[in-house]
């Protein structure tokens, strides 16, 4: 356990910028690592819609969060990092949120000052922000219910409903309160170069798909912090699927799909998961039952 959070906080000293791409299950998070990423994101948006079918609109409960997130970290050497989403109830649901996470091998995660149930940060007409203050008083909670003080403990705001001045003071409130890094949310370069300039602390954002700004971008505004690429890998996993199940239904046949997509065959799969090693074990135990 704390290893990971050790490694992530050497991974933010040594780089400007550390992109973390999210992953929703162990094979994509194995993916993330085999690319040669330093940490995986998981997000309750993809966990939502991987998981229950559902959009990301609070119904995943904090068990299956957890339970999902250990078979991430079991699945990679990387740090992972978690979406705590509001920390699923009061102080004390944060407490038990922030236990469970350490226990299940995560480097670090934020909670964020939405009011219960929580939503998707890109629908923003359904969005509704707490006080501030409310948000105060839970990351306090969370940094006393660490228990290696390496986990990463973040605070995002949801504010950008009401004014980027607003993400600012709110960002600057939960620094001082003790939160390790903050995450406000962008979609502009001016934006983000406004956030880096107004607040004074480490920076976690996201930059989802219909976000234009570039990581070049962010370098040039002197951006510092994790940038994360929380959704694309289940995007593009869902398009890959609808277009094979089209093509079966129509034509009987995945072979156009297929041979478009040229994804990997049994033995290349066999590789990521690392069935060699496990077959070793395996091979002793025959050994041994012919002695």
């Amino acid at each position: 356990m704390g290893k990971h959070a050790a490694r992530l906080r050497e991974l933010l000293e040594q780089n400007d910028i550390l992109v973390v791409p999210g992953a929703y299950d162990g094979v994509t998070a194995k993916i993330v690592e085999k690319a040669g990423f330093e940490a995986v994101f998981a997000g309750g948006f993809a966990l939502s819609a991987s998981l229950l079918g559902q959009p990301d609109v609070g119904c995943l409960t904090m068990s299956e969060l957890v339970t999902q997130v250990r078979n991430i970290a079991s699945a990679v050497t990387i740090p992972v990092l978690v979406d705590g989403e509001d920390g699923y109830g009061g102080v004390v649901n944060v407490q038990r949120t922030v236990m469970e996470l350490e226990k299940a091998g995560v480097a670090g995660m934020f909670i964020e000052d939405q009011e219960h149930p929580v939503k998707c940060g890109a629908i923003a007409q359904y969005k509704v922000v707490g006080p501030a203050e409310e948000l105060v008083v839970k990351i306090k909670a969370a940094l006393d219910a660490r228990s290696d003080p390496n986990f990463l403990i973040g605070a995002r705001t949801d504010a950008n409903i009401i004014s980027l001045d607003e993400q600012i003071r709110r960002c600057n409130m939960y620094a001082d309160a003790g939160a390790d890094i903050v995450m406000p949310l962008a979609d502009k370069t001016d934006d983000f170069r406004a956030l880096v300039d107004g607040i004074k602390a480490p920076l976690w954002v996201s930059l989802a798909p219909h976000i234009e700004t570039s990581l070049e971008d962010l370098r040039r505004v002197g951006f510092k912090g994790i940038v994360i690429f929380p959704v694309e890998a289940l995007f593009v996993a869902v398009k890959a699927v609808t277009d094979l199940m089209a093509e079966l239904k129509e034509k009987g046949t995945t072979r156009e799909t297929w041979e478009r997509m040229s994804p990997p065959g049994y033995g290349d799969f066999f590789r990521l998961m690392e069935l060699r090693r496990i077959m070793k074990y395996e091979e002793g135990l025959r050994g041994l039952a012919k002695k």
